[in-house]
């Protein structure tokens, strides 16, 4: 998870600066793209998935790019506000939706990647993805999370530790599922 882990570190490093300086100062001095405060979350996200996961490059990568879409997405389904205006537990609440994305669509591609087989019966393929996405969220909610209300004091080693474990379980959940399911 490489790249992934690149993306969400910077994205990390984004919501750090942004809960420290405030909105503006972070989008000028983090990622030099200043004059979008004021505009609308979902704007300033756009303009940080360049910046955070540039387009092209390898799957991990492009999963972790697809993650922070998705994520822009459903906040400007729900009608997240400006960026100034996002509290430190909303930019919080994206960035871990980013990572627990990140994380599900990288033990997808791995299940692909690897071979494993998944039972024939969709019933029980939607049933392994659905507990494989609750255990992502959870895990990355209650282990990531707890970080994030210190994040003077997390490093990112720290950071990276948890959600390569969060990625380990998942991994084994989703072989243990479809092992089960056969």
């Amino acid at each position: 998870m490489g790249a992934s882990r690149d993306a969400a570190a910077r994205l990390l490093g984004v919501v750090r600066d942004v809960q420290q300086q405030g909105a503006a100062a972070a989008l000028r001095s983090r990622v030099d793209i200043e004059g979008l405060a004021g505009r609308p979350a979902s704007d300033v996200f756009l303009a940080l998935l360049e910046v955070v996961c540039p387009p092209g490059g390898a799957v991990d990568e492009a999963i972790a790019r697809q993650a922070m879409l998705d994520t822009i997405a459903e906040q400007a389904a729900a009608g997240v506000g400006t960026f100034d205006s996002m509290t430190s537990d909303q930019l919080n609440e994206f960035f871990l939706d980013v990572v627990a994305r990140s994380i599900e669509g990288r033990v997808m591609a791995d299940i692909g990647g690897r071979g494993i087989s998944l039972p024939d019966d969709v019933a029980a393929i939607e049933r392994a993805q659905r507990q494989l996405h609750e255990f992502v969220v959870g895990c990355t909610r209650g282990h990531l999370g707890s970080h994030l209300g210190q994040l003077d004091r997390s490093t990112d080693a720290q950071m990276d530790r948890i959600v390569h474990q969060i990625y380990e379980s998942a991994f084994e959940l989703i072989v243990a599922a479809a092992e089960a399911a056969e």
